[in-house]
């Protein structure tokens, strides 16, 4: 785990040295300053040498101004250098979210997600400038300053070291606990945000239902257990702070009571029992420092702990070694014997898809209809190879599709769900993720092309105009018209339309359909369908019932069958 963590320090190396640097500066400055006082009062004082005080005065005012300077530069450039590893992880943690399969996705908490991109992150870049840096200057000045003590009046120096492994004991006692405690805590906040983020994109059903009620019981079981967990830890950290803050004290205290006595038996002098107390605060201090580094290190591994899960997550769907990057493709395709399941494939459940066969010619256009849960929509999620088939192959232009780049499938096929997603952002710039490197002439034509355009004229800010978070600012219709807009630009060779129209009224329905009709003009195109009028044009039809297909042919040949589809559409109908 060290040499994971180890490498984001690599493109920093200088603000690392530069950290580390001033972090030794200021340890030797606080050895060196009570040795320069032990200096005075035991040597320059006594031959009642002025001028060396003086001078000492001045290397006082100077060390003084060093660590001033040091601590200064310690402090932003170490925040900086957590920022930035920060930053690095934050890249590589989002850039690795983009490879996962849906799979994942579809069983982890967009909340837990958020948690560990957010304050999981800022933890571990706070342990990753504090933790080194604590972690030297406390060795150097704790080693620096006994090894000068050891050389002024090792009877003294060896009495004080008796706190110490007591010291040790009760921070290594305490360390696991901690561990434990800091993971509890990342899980509950998670948690927390996750019913939080729940909650607030189901607004509009928690007041419609009037539930707010309830949400603020969902919510405050969950704010209760990261509560009982924040408060768990809390008095871990009590019982480890003020055991430690006792054995400090009592280092003063011994400081004291042991220079008083080897005084009296003239074993010591003032003058060294000056620089001992000296150094007891010079040695209290980076021993508290070792307080927080234990502290902040079990807080930052388990932050890094949960960063690494997301890092080792591999995705269900890789491109093979040698995969496929096809330039031209015409759109033909075929389903083969096609069987998938969402759970494991090797347990004994019952198929999503079962034998699926069917084709289609590139051009053409084809329905699947049938009653919800029947597959449809899984069938469409093979095509641009959301998910993989378990057994049988999906065929793109004579090509399995689990040869061909994931990129390059993708590049090539539109998707249009029944529920679109928008951006929070402006029209044109949801639009423009079709193409982004689109032209503003072909932007307007592709908002034309999907019967935006008109209403897009109307608003105060046209194209800048802001939709809001999903949308939030426009109809359902008018969503649905600019995510056909951005396929529009787009301009792939197969189209999948997802129940593009089922929950729009009949004007927004009649709109869509007319900028269906053009984008479909030349393009391989699958249509999941509830209201079958929208399929009665098709080039041919494909009944799916159970993961199974019962019934084909088109619509006329359908009706005259007098089967399934004639009881679909006959249901429509009424």
């Amino acid at each position: 785990m060290l040499r994971e963590f180890a490498k984001y320090y690599k493109p920093h190396r200088k603000l690392f040295i530069l950290d580390m640097g001033t972090a030794i500066v200021l340890s030797l400055c606080g050895i060196i300053i009570p040795a320069i006082t032990y200096r005075v009062f035991n040597v320059y004082l006594k031959g009642r040498e002025l001028e060396m005080i003086y001078i000492s005065m001045g290397a006082w005012c100077l060390l003084i101004m060093l660590q001033t300077l040091c601590d200064y530069a310690n402090i932003k450039w170490g925040h900086v250098l957590g920022v930035r590893m920060e930053a690095d992880m934050r890249k590589d943690m989002f850039s690795h979210l983009q490879k996962l399969s849906f799979s994942y996705f579809d069983r982890t908490k967009t909340g837990h997600i958020m948690s560990r991109i957010s304050s999981d992150l800022t933890m571990i870049a706070e342990s990753a400038h504090h933790c080194p840096e604590d972690l030297l200057i406390s060795i150097v000045t704790i080693i620096g300053a006994f090894t000068v003590m050891l050389f002024v009046n090792p009877l003294l120096a060896g009495i004080t070291f008796i706190p110490l492994p007591f010291i040790v004991l009760w921070g290594t006692v305490f360390q696991r606990k901690m561990k434990e405690s800091f993971r509890e805590i990342r899980k509950t906040i998670a948690n927390v945000n996750s019913r939080v983020e729940n909650s607030i994109q189901g607004i509009r059903e928690v007041k419609s239902y009037t539930n707010e009620a309830g949400e603020i019981e969902k919510f405050h079981i969950v704010n209760q257990k990261f509560t009982d967990a924040r408060e768990g830890v809390f008095g871990v950290l009590a019982g480890f702070h003020s055991g430690i803050m006792f054995l400090l004290q009592s280092y003063s205290a011994l400081f004291v009571g042991a220079g008083a006595i080897l005084i009296y038996y003239d074993k010591a002098n003032f003058a060294q029992l000056l620089m001992f107390l000296m150094y007891s605060r010079f040695i209290i201090m980076p021993i508290f420092r070792l307080v927080g580094f234990a502290e902040q290190f079990q807080q930052g591994v388990t932050a890094f702990e949960r960063f690494r899960e997301i890092m080792e997550e591999k995705p269900d769907i890789e491109d093979k070694e040698k995969a496929l990057d096809i330039k031209t493709v015409s759109g033909n395709i075929e389903f083969q014997n096609v069987y998938f399941k969402y759970e494991d494939p090797k347990e004994e459940q019952q198929w999503i898809l079962n034998d699926i066969n069917f084709k289609v010619d590139a051009g053409k256009t084809v329905a699947l209809v049938g009653e919800s849960g029947a597959g449809k929509s899984t069938m469409a999620a093979l095509v641009p190879r959301f998910y993989e088939v378990d057994r049988g192959a999906v065929m793109l232009d004579g090509t399995n599709i689990m040869d061909v780049k994931q990129e390059c499938l993708r590049a090539n096929i539109g998707v249009v769900q029944q529920t679109p997603f928008l951006f929070d952002s402006t029209i044109s710039e949801n639009i423009l993720f079709g193409k982004p490197d689109a032209t503003g002439q072909e932007l307007i034509e592709a908002a034309k092309n999907a019967n935006i355009y008109d209403f897009i004229m109307t608003l105060p800010e046209q194209f800048n105009s802001e939709v809001g978070e999903q949308g939030v600012k426009l109809s359902g219709g008018q969503k649905q018209r600019i995510s056909i807009a951005r396929v529009f630009l787009k301009n792939p060779k197969v189209l999948i339309f997802d129940e593009a129209t089922s929950s729009l009224d009949n004007e927004s329905e009649s709109l869509i359909q007319q900028s269906m009709e053009k984008l479909c003009a030349d393009r391989t195109t699958i249509i999941i369908a509830h209201r079958l009028s929208t399929v009665r044009n098709a080039d041919y039809i494909y009944c799916i019932k159970d993961g199974k297909i019962v019934e084909t042919g088109t619509h006329k040949e359908l009706l005259e069958q007098a089967g399934y589809y004639k009881k679909l559409y006959s249901m429509h109908a009424l």
